[in-house]
């Protein structure tokens, strides 16, 4: 898996906003890594939902 960045749709990166600023990096990483674990091509609050439980643990 590469280290690049996934692209997140709009929606999505509101949310980030929401995070705390001093975990949002981490938090950022933890859902990139996710969604590309799963195989997904972009973040989507869809996928953040889905997997929410999963992202939090």
């Amino acid at each position: 898996m590469n280290n690049e960045s996934l692209p997140w749709d709009e929606e999505a990166l509101k949310r980030l906003e929401k995070i705390p600023a001093f975990v949002r990096s981490m938090a950022k990483g933890k859902i990139e890594q996710a969604a590309k674990a799963a195989g997904e091509s972009k973040v989507t609050v869809e996928f953040m939902d889905a997997n929410k439980a999963k992202l939090m643990g």
